[in-house]
């Protein structure tokens, strides 16, 4: 699974803010918006459509979303916890925080 790197220590709202409404200017338009991830750790999340959720059985609200949590710079998931990204969703954030910040900045692994 993809990971995004970053060569910046900290970021603003407006930054921030930038980096949601760039991704969702770009992505399909049945495609459910990212947001902020209002844990801990900070992050992104993306909630699930509405037959996804029909699948979740649990009533945790970490599986009702797709998620990628800041932890030592990356952006990444606990796999044995909860939900990534998609590869194409992965991709599409990488490409909003290189339009924020600059592709020097910003590192795509796979």
């Amino acid at each position: 699974m993809p990971i995004i790197s970053v060569h910046f220590s900290n970021y603003t709202p407006e930054q921030y803010q930038q980096v949601l409404d760039h991704y969702n200017s770009i992505k399909p338009s049945h495609h459910m918006p990212i947001e902020h991830l209002d844990r801990y750790e900070g992050g992104f999340q993306i909630p699930f459509n509405e037959t996804e959720l029909r699948t979740v059985l649990s009533g945790d609200a970490n599986a009702t979303i797709r998620q990628l949590r800041w932890t030592k710079r990356k952006l990444d998931f606990d796999r044995n916890k909860y939900t990534g990204f998609t590869e194409e969703e992965t991709l599409r954030l990488y490409q909003s925080l290189v339009h924020v910040f600059g592709e020097e900045f910003v590192s795509y692994c796979q």
